[in-house]
């Protein structure tokens, strides 16, 4: 790599050799170290490249074994310059190029976040453009210690950052926490377990509280299952005291699912023609331009577009993006469904419908499918029969009860 730099930068020549003793020509280069290579033996003649500071050391060796040198080609920099010396605009054109390149080089033009699990690309970069460090803000104006500590404090789930500055992108690594950060508190506040749905108990263990209900009842959304309430009877069966406690209880219900959904009798089709209409189109900073063929009037076209960042290096990006646009013709009719597209939509609702339930932990024990028809629509109505928990905690309100006043001046008196 050095030595190829080094013969386009001081310039390097294409020769032909011909004449007495080419042998003793090369060995007498060899012997005083002027650098050839590529050396091509045509049958009457010898080719080969060598750099121009040997050119100018050869004139003895050339003498003495008898041969003559033609230069057929030149090459580098200083020959690039000389043909071009009177192209002012030229040479301006290539100086305000490097130019540009330097002005695009003091800012950040890409940030990348490697290592994120928990929080999303968008998520961490909006962070970002609330601290004030966004695309096309200037390299000299991000503090990477700042934007670290800033980074673990606003998500306590971040244990770990590495933020640093390469060409023009910030790089910023993160490691999260896979484990709770601290063990939730457990609540112990006094509460009733009630029925989140409908349904009917098949199972129900109580640890904590007093059961309002049994395995086989019928309950409703919002009755209360497991009271918090224990009342405390005296000798006397009456009313001594009330205590409270949070409720625990694990009950299960055979709880109903019904899901409709319309649609219309007729489906809309899409069908390519086969024409295709591709064009490019160019974006700089905020603004764009568009190289592609006018879509002819009263067609429809479904494009699709792919977009790259342009960049000169690894970590050199530039604020320049190209694109491709591939634009297919296509006509729409509509026809009536099928039985069959009929069952596959009904299917693939029912499984969606069904994947929701599991996520849910319902444990779904009947599934019942059907599609009705009529003059202007089709319905589709889903039966789901399931298990699952019923009971959710709900606060209740504490009640707090006043000693007789016959013992209050009891207690005066003694």
């Amino acid at each position: 790599m050095l030595a190829w730099l080094n013969h386009h930068l001081f310039g390097y020549l294409f020769v032909e050799m011909t004449g007495f003793s080419p042998e003793r020509f090369f060995n007498m280069c060899s012997v005083h170290e002027i650098e050839l290579w590529k050396v091509i033996n045509t049958g009457h003649s010898y080719r080969f490249f060598m750099s121009v500071q040997g050119f100018r050391k050869i004139k003895p060796l050339v003498r003495k074994s008898k041969v003559r040198l033609r230069i057929l080609k030149k090459f580098g920099l200083p020959f690039f310059l000389y043909r071009n010396k009177r192209r002012k605009l030229y040479a301006a054109g290539v100086v305000s190029f490097f130019l540009i390149l330097y002005s695009l080089s003091l800012f950040i033009w890409d940030i990348e976040f490697d290592g994120n699990r928990m929080y999303t690309y968008e998520t961490l970069l909006k962070y970002c453009e609330s601290e004030e460090i966004r695309y096309g803000m200037r390299k000299s104006k991000i503090d990477c210690d700042v934007l670290e500590e800033s980074l673990r404090t606003e998500f306590p789930e971040i244990t770990w950052v590495s933020a640093r500055v390469s060409g023009t992108r910030l790089l910023v690594k993160i490691k999260e926490n896979e484990v709770l950060s601290e063990i939730p508190a457990k609540d112990e506040s006094p509460c009733d377990i009630v029925a989140e749905k409908d349904g009917v108990i098949t199972s129900m263990i109580v640890r904590s509280g007093v059961p309002n209900a049994a395995v086989g009842d019928q309950v409703e959304k919002g009755q209360v299952l497991v009271s918090g309430t224990l009342p405390i009877i005296g000798d006397s069966e009456e009313l001594v005291n009330t205590h409270y406690v949070r409720s625990d209880a694990d009950i299960i219900a055979r709880t109903e699912y019904h899901f409709t959904r319309q649609m219309p009798l007729y489906r809309k089709i899409d069908v390519e023609t086969g024409k295709v209409r591709k064009g490019q189109y160019l974006k700089a900073f905020r603004y764009s331009f568009l190289l592609m063929r006018p879509r002819p009037e009263g067609t429809s076209w479904k494009l699709t577009m792919e977009e790259e960042q342009l960049h000169l290096f690894q970590n050199f990006y530039l604020p320049v993006y190209i694109g491709r646009i591939t634009g297919k013709e296509y006509v729409s009719y509509e026809r009536p469904y099928t039985e069959e597209e009929k069952k596959q939509l009904a299917e693939t609702m029912n499984q969606g419908f069904k994947k929701k339930l599991l996520e849910k932990g319902v444990q779904i024990l009947e599934n019942h499918v059907k599609i009705l028809d009529n003059e202007s629509l089709c319905q589709i109505a889903i039966d789901f029969v399931a298990e699952e928990p019923v009971g959710r905690p709900e606060a209740l309100e504490i009640q707090r009860t006043e000693e007789p006043e016959e013992t209050n001046n009891l207690n005066e008196r003694n």
